[in-house]
């Protein structure tokens, strides 16, 4: 097999794996997919590497609660440093480079939590990930000296993408009731009160 061949790019290796590109983004930026970039800076995987690591993680298609979730934080891009918009933005401008970082890290646990809530049963399921998100979110923001205002500015900038991700998904996908989008709804909306909440009360400590 030839060097070019080989080596493919994060849509074909999302192809490979059966999962969407923000998935193989986020394995790779967590160290859990070896990948090299090319002069450009695109990511490249080796075919071989996506085969071993599909053998012994046995990773099935998405759900559909990592569907809602890749598509709103496919959209942010989950390094909001990546986003031109944020610039002209007072709460961002605020934050130093290593609060930024924290909050990119922050949004790869939240993914997680978030499939884990949205795929349980259990409704509380993930529930309190959520409260500690928030907390973090909380102190950082805070000891950024953000007011509250201003903190939930953020908040709501990127809470907003989760729910047009459910609206748009619920208007393009047939497979699943009005019902069902409901419920998927309701429970992205239980998620980020308790993300909410959790930024909330740190603000109210002394």
């Amino acid at each position: 097999m030839s060097q070019s061949s080989e080596w493919v790019s994060l849509g074909e290796a999302a192809e490979i794996i059966g999962v969407h590109p923000t998935t193989i983004r986020n394995w790779a930026e967590r160290g859990e997919l070896p990948f090299r970039r090319t002069p450009g800076g695109h990511r490249r995987f080796r075919r071989s590497d996506l085969k071993q690591w599909l053998a012994s993680q046995h990773k099935s298609r998405p759900t559909k609660a990592q569907v809602v979730v890749q598509s709103a934080l496919g959209r942010t891009r989950l390094a909001i440093g990546d986003r031109q918009d944020l610039a002209d933005l007072e709460w961002y401008d605020q934050l130093d480079v290593q609060a930024r970082e924290i909050m990119r890290q922050q949004g790869l646990r939240l993914m997680d939590a978030l499939i884990t809530h949205l795929a349980s049963p259990l409704v509380e399921d993930g529930l309190r990930t959520a409260h500690e998100i928030g907390d973090v979110y909380g102190r950082l923001l805070k000891g950024q000296q953000l007011t509250l205002s201003k903190a939930l500015e953020g908040y709501f900038y990127f809470s907003d993408f989760l729910l047009e991700a459910v609206i748009q998904l619920s208007e393009t996908d047939s497979a699943y009731t009005g019902s069902d989008w409901g419920d998927v709804l309701w429970r992205v909306n239980r998620f980020t009160r308790e993300i909410l909440a959790g930024i909330v009360a740190v603000y109210e400590q002394d």
